[in-house]
């Protein structure tokens, strides 16, 4: 533990230079006044390489900076602003990686005077996963409880919960050093009480009504007392301080004024042992003496022993010295209007936060960097109401503000920087995540035979490190964030996407509900925009176009495509190890099906079906797959194409390979199915443009969802057997068959067999022709009557 250093940048600058090349997983900056143009040069950048989420929190009123200075805020780190009845002054810097974390306590801002020029007192408590001081539990502690009676917006409040969460586990021991805030109590009431020997006590701001300082001589009762000024920096009323010491043994210490003391002490003697309490604390009511619950300010301090006196040499002086001065300046109000946060949502809202209800409705202005006619309306927040939501644009780094009308004049907050979530989560280290290693297109694998054939290559490699990935992932226990106001898991996944198969990909997958296509008319050879049925044949042109695009393979590429996605299948839907991450099924998926829809397979080869339905049963979900809800969709479509192409050519009641193979799948898939939307299999829905193309049209996938929706269990069977040109009418209980047969007693008996794993009892009553027969089935119960050339009406 040590007590003063130069700032937190030397923290930060040790993180950096560290041997071991940790890496940072979190900084947390607290303070009354922020600079962020000043952090954004000498801390972000830094921190963010070391692959830290950053997160600055701010008092609501304050701000040293200019909206068009600021480049980063909302982009690489969390910004948001807190308000209470008090100030919210606490300062801190936390620094936590894997096994280690480092916090400093203390008075500098993180501003430039802050961490710069002024002269602070910090407290610095390191510790490790395995040990670390009791004070980081309760720095915890604080964190968690920080949100509710400090006023922020809804993202800072879980980030503070999460940081809190992160210092839970390490594991603390008893400490000399304890953690103090004023939530629930003064800070004074939980210091130990007098009589002392000696109390020395100084801060930039003293009481100017002397309040403070008497309850503290009163708490101590100190034989001897040392004020620190400085003389003409420091704010304090000299009347005032010399009425709470009067009739003690008074030092006044005239501290020199080479630049200002900053720094907030009290500090005091019993016997030889000296204890002192340091943080963000003035010797003013509102910190010391009120809780935040009773209007006080926010503040956060250290208790300790020390081992010698901190208070710094200084000249000494008569008291009297002090009467009749007053350096104390004229105070301005808080700001009326405040608005804390503004958080670009999951959903494509822009969300901002109001420090309090108002008694007026308040106008929301945004601007994309905050310069002057840049400033746009895009709503109103009620009366009443603290928070907005907003149909709002890609708002990522804009800048958001509130105006309201007062007394013929126009109110305005200070402005906020719109925060999106996934841009400033933690970093991960690239040369952790497998990607491909380039970020090939649909268009190039499947006209460029040697791109081809590097990225079958490629693909199966990244296949097998996310696989390996995911194993070790599950052996840990690690389990992916769940959604919140921070994490917006729908586009974080989109990004991890991005980043391991390359945005063309990404695209394909996922464009029409989260990322934009950059080339929305790029198609390969088979295109959707042309996947309609019984239209009219295009002109010549048309032709010519399509000619120069759409490419049938050679044999030899063919029989490598076949080879590949054999082993592609067997590697993301192992036997005896959990699948691949669901980005790879998919991904797989729909190659297999641009493959089937490429002639890849000869008309008369069948098996493709037994390596498709076993990626088709694949594609569900499972518990570890964390799949965010918006991508369930896509998954469903994608399965419903490939359920559609194996039920092509097969039956779900019959006894053949290919129909045992679609009957298997469609019971693995068909809840899933139900989900599917057409609008996201559009481009999977293809023309039949290539010899030995197999496809699925429209008509197709209709069938297979009314299919899929109907709850009778005999579905199937009907829509199976229609395909035979037979119908089947459904009258309480009884099913009766009519269509083009000679032999009814085979027909029911089929019949009866395929309705029989559904019902109690099948009855069964097929007539064609002038003959019919009746079969009753219940397993073993076989009772059969037939007749020829009569026509029984009723039965």
């Amino acid at each position: 533990m040590t007590w003063e250093f130069a700032s937190p940048l030397t923290l930060l600058g040790e993180w950096r230079d560290r041997t071991d090349a940790a890496n940072l997983h979190e900084l947390l900056l607290l303070g009354f006044t922020v600079d962020l143009p000043f952090l954004e040069k000498v801390a972000i950048p830094t921190a963010r390489a070391l692959g830290a989420r950053v997160t600055v929190v701010g008092d609501a009123s304050q701000g040293l900076y200019d909206p068009v200075d600021v480049r980063m805020a909302g982009r690489a780190y969390f910004h948001g602003l807190a308000a209470c009845r008090g100030a919210f002054h606490p300062k801190l810097a936390l620094l936590i990686g894997e096994h280690d974390l480092v916090a400093a306590i203390g008075s500098g801002n993180p501003t430039m005077a802050g961490w710069g020029y002024n002269d602070e007192l910090w407290t610095v408590l390191r510790g490790q996963r395995t040990g670390a001081p009791e004070g980081i539990r309760q720095v915890g502690d604080w964190l968690g409880r920080l949100y509710g009676p400090v006023r922020s917006p809804d993202y800072v409040g879980e980030l503070l919960r999460e940081t809190a969460a992160r210092l839970e586990e390490f594991r603390t021991s008893p400490h000399p050093a304890q953690v103090l805030h004023n939530l629930d109590s003064g800070l004074l009431d939980q210091l130990p009480s007098g009589p002392v020997d000696e109390l020395h006590l100084y801060a930039p701001f003293v009481d100017q009504n002397g309040t403070a300082l008497s309850r503290i001589v009163e708490h101590f009762a100190p034989s001897r007392i040392v004020i620190g000024l400085q003389e003409r920096w420091s704010s304090y009323d000299g009347d005032a301080i010399l009425r709470s010491v009067e009739g003690l043994e008074t030092e006044v210490r005239l501290l020199p004024e080479r630049r200002p003391r900053h720094g907030k002490l009290l500090e005091w003697r019993k016997g030889e042992t000296w204890t002192a309490l340091t943080g963000s604390a003035n010797l003013t009511e509102s910190a010391l003496l009120r809780p935040v619950s009773a209007g006080g300010n926010c503040e956060l301090g250290v208790l300790t022993p020390i081992p010698s006196p901190l208070m710094p040499e200084g000249d000494a002086t008569s008291p009297a010295r002090l009467r009749g001065r007053r350096t104390v300046q004229p105070t301005t109000g808080r700001t009326t209007l405040l608005v804390l946060g503004a958080l670009l949502t999951g959903k494509g809202l822009l969300q901002v936060t109001l420090a309090r209800p108002y008694d007026i409705d308040v106008a929301v202005e945004a601007s994309p960097d905050g310069s002057p006619g840049s400033w746009t309306r895009i709503g109103t927040i009620p009366a009443g109401q603290t928070t907005g939501d907003f149909a709002a644009a890609e708002f990522a780094g804009a800048v958001v503000r509130v105006i309201a009308p007062r007394a013929q004049e126009r109110v305005e907050s200070p402005p906020v920087f719109v925060v999106h979530p996934t841009r400033c989560a933690r970093r991960q280290a690239d040369e952790n995540r497998p990607r491909l290693r380039h970020a090939y297109t649909e268009e190039e694998i499947f006209t460029d035979e040697e791109l081809a054939r590097r990225f079958r290559a490629d693909l199966l490699r990244l296949s097998e490190q996310l696989a390996e990935q995911r194993t070790a992932s599950l052996s840990h226990g690690r389990t992916d964030v769940t959604a919140s106001v921070v994490h917006d898991r729908w586009a974080a996944y989109l990004e991890e996407c991005e980043r391991a198969f390359g945005r063309p990909f990404t695209v394909k997958l996922f464009g029409k509900a989260g990322m934009p296509d950059p080339s929305p008319r790029s198609r390969w050879g088979l295109s959707a925009d042309a996947a309609v049925e019984d239209v009219e044949e295009a002109d010549g042109s048309d032709e010519e176009a399509e000619d120069a695009v759409v490419r049938e393979m050679s044999s030899s590429e063919r029989s490598e495509w076949r080879k590949w996605i054999r082993r592609a299948v067997s590697r993301t839907i192992p036997d005896r190890r959990e699948p691949a991450p669901v980005a790879v099924r998919i991904l797989i998926a729909r190659l297999f099906v641009q493959l089937l829809a490429h002639g890849v397979w000869d008309v008369d080869d069948d098996s493709w079906r037994a390596d498709l339905a076993r990626l088709t049963r694949g594609l569900p979900p499972g518990p570890h797959d964390d799949l965010p809800e918006e991508a369930m969709g896509h998954v469903a479509a994608l399965a419903a194409v490939c359920m559609g192409l194996l039920r092509s050519g097969a039956s779900l009641t019959g006894g053949a390979p290919a129909d045992i193979l679609a009957a298997q799948t469609w019971q693995a898939v068909k809840d899933l199915i139900v989900q599917a939307d057409m609008e996201l299999a559009e481009d999977l829905l293809l023309p039949a443009r290539l010899p030995r193309a197999y496809v699925l049209g429209r008509s197709e996938w209709w069938r297979l969802l009314e299919l899929a929706t109907d709850d009778d269990p005999i579905a199937p069977v009907v829509a199976d057997l229609a395909g035979d040109g037979l119908t089947i009418e459904h009258d309480d209980g009884l099913y009766r068959v009519t269509g083009k047969f000679n032999n009814p007693i085979p027909v029911a008996a089929r019949i009866a067999t395929l309705l029989g794993p559904h019902l109690d009892v099948a009855l069964v009553h097929a007539v064609a022709n002038g003959h019919w027969a009746f079969i009753a089935w219940q397993r073993p119960v076989l009772v059969l009557a037939c007749a020829q050339g009569l026509r029984l009406e009723g039965l």
